[in-house]
């Protein structure tokens, strides 16, 4: 147990700097995903228009996905990661990408992005990811999170191998406890999200 508790203390901090360097983002564009205070849910009812997907260098990060990744999965993966991470440290960020790309490898889930991200979207609080049955728009609306969101999915993507939760399928924040959580093996805590892996 000790060793576990040491484990889940040293290796975000590892992974922070690990994955600072494969992404390579700009350190101002990482200050400002840490330092973004969370949003409750209904505060997500803006006026403001929702922000467009492109920016200067948006291009080049799309060329740069895998040949097998289109544009809407790899806006689905920023969706997931804007809403259910954006509060969080960067490294938070980049391990909810990977539990979505850990249940598209698994079969017990659907086997594309869009379809494991929005699963379930019609069955209003109680889908997969909260944000996509919550009744509110799906549209990003804070500019640097959505850009750090978006390099965080493509960055993951661009190295899908490198996953940093130890297949781990799901997550709760740490002021919560699901009934699930006590049947799956915990691998990891990134901020204030725990993640899990389900052994079979």
């Amino acid at each position: 147990m000790k060793n576990y508790k040491l484990v889940m203390n040293i290796v975000p901090v590892v992974i922070f700097f690990v994955l600072l360097g494969v992404y390579l983002l700009p350190p101002n564009a990482v200050e400002a995903s840490i330092q973004e205070e969370p949003l409750l849910a209904t505060q997500r009812v803006v006026t403001q228009s929702p922000v467009n997907i492109y920016d200067a260098d948006m291009d080049m990060l799309l060329a740069q996905l895998p040949v097998d990744i289109s544009e809407k999965s790899f806006r689905c993966l920023a969706q997931a990661v804007y809403f259910e991470a954006r509060s969080e440290p960067f490294e938070g960020q980049v391990a909810v990408a990977y539990v979505i790309l850990n249940r598209v490898k698994d079969r017990r889930y659907p086997n594309n992005i869009c379809a494991v991200v929005f699963q379930n979207e019609q069955r209003r609080h109680h889908c997969q990811f909260s944000f996509a049955c919550d009744g509110l728009s799906d549209n990003p609306y804070e500019k640097i999170a959505w850009n750090v969101a978006r390099r965080v999915a493509g960055g993951t993507l661009r190295n899908a191998s490198s996953d940093v939760t130890a297949r781990s399928t799901h997550y709760h924040a740490t002021y919560v406890t699901p009934r699930w959580a006590k049947y799956l093996q915990p691998t990891i805590q990134v901020g204030s999200h725990i993640f899990y892996r389900e052994d079979l």
